[in-house]
């Protein structure tokens, strides 16, 4: 599986690392960066008041903990969204692809969903086409709602009961576990499925109704399946040790309401994917992750949790753009 990724750098490193750009573009590019970014920085400042509002940070070390395991699970999903790629031929090397992803994720907090189009339109300077950056940030975004949705199944007896507004979650969690399930049995079936769907929605225009086309040239077998479902399950346990570091910071208790924590964390993350009216999933993530910690937690504690979490996540995302800017290759030349 690794001879893939390698052949990938070797390509990107023999080949001239990007067209160059035309001074327009390049400011065009600048410009989207600082938005994003003032985006980003806009939204700190909201989650600082939230977090502020609902009692301040749990901790320094607790805190310092979630930063740096966020940082560790966000380079994670960038090598493996880079593998991803390698698998459909692009020649991308690792450094850029970890730029790409990092600004791409910052920007869904302009616009849900909004790393699919990022990583189409900002891969295209490093080589890789508008659509098969579009179909790999796709296929990253339903691994990791599949693992989510995974969670929330397994941990129905502890969130559910009390809870029967949410009953309908249970439902829409067998969507992306049977997808999950396809994919690990026929990768192939399920990637040509996402591409047509791409094909007939919303970024036909971006990929031009080539989805397919690249699907079809993807490499993925049952092998790498499984690889990349390891690789995203190791990303969502990073998470959970960030979210269980302050969930105890907080006078959580892991031996009697740590399974309750651990569906809580998964049914907010569910929302949050399939709550496309918000960007990055703001609101209704927290907002169903406190309302089933309430009961056993405390409503101030859930509160400060829920906020602390979003918060210190963006703190990550936001150090590792800083990362990313430092490790991409010669391909950068502004924006």
């Amino acid at each position: 599986m690794d001879s893939t990724p390698a052949r990938a750098t070797a390509a990107a490193d023999r080949t001239a690392a990007v067209r160059p750009r035309r001074p327009w573009l390049r400011a065009a590019g600048w410009a989207a960066s600082v938005a994003i970014l003032a985006a980003t920085t806009a939204l700190l400042r909201d989650r600082m008041g939230a977090v502020g509002d609902a009692g301040g940070l749990p901790g320094v070390v607790p805190s310092s903990v979630a930063v740096v395991t966020y940082v560790i699970a966000n380079l994670l999903l960038a090598d493996t969204w880079w593998r991803v790629v390698a698998l459909a031929g692009s020649s991308i090397g690792r450094g850029d692809a970890i730029w790409v992803w990092a600004v791409s994720q910052l920007a869904r907090y302009t616009l849900s969903a909004a790393q699919v189009g990022g990583r189409a339109v900002i891969g295209r300077r490093y080589g890789l086409t508008a659509t098969a950056g579009a179909v790999t940030t796709l296929v990253e975004i339903g691994w990791q709602t599949a693992i989510t949705a995974l969670l929330v199944l397994v941990t129905l007896p502890w969130w559910l009961p009390g809870s029967d507004d949410l009953r309908w979650l249970a439902v829409v969690g067998i969507v992306p576990v049977g997808a999950l399930v396809v994919g690990l049995v026929a990768p192939r079936t399920l990637l040509r499925l996402v591409a047509s769907a791409l094909d007939l929605g919303p970024l036909a225009r971006l990929t031009g109704g080539r989805a397919v086309d690249v699907a079809e040239r993807v490499r993925l077998d049952r092998g790498h399946a499984a690889a990349f479902t390891l690789r995203f399950a190791l990303n969502t346990a990073l998470r959970l040790v960030a979210f269980g570091a302050l969930f105890l910071a907080v006078g959580g208790d892991l031996p009697t309401t740590g399974l309750l924590a651990l569906g809580a964390y998964a049914a907010g993350q569910l929302v949050g994917r399939i709550a496309v009216f918000a960007p990055g999933g703001i609101g209704p993530r927290e907002g169903v992750t406190a309302l089933l910690l309430a009961p056993a937690l405390g409503g101030g504690p859930a509160l400060v949790l829920v906020a602390a979490t979003r918060l210190l996540e963006v703190v990550g995302e936001l150090a590792f753009f800083g990362i990313a800017r430092f490790v991409r290759g010669r391909g950068a030349t502004g924006g």
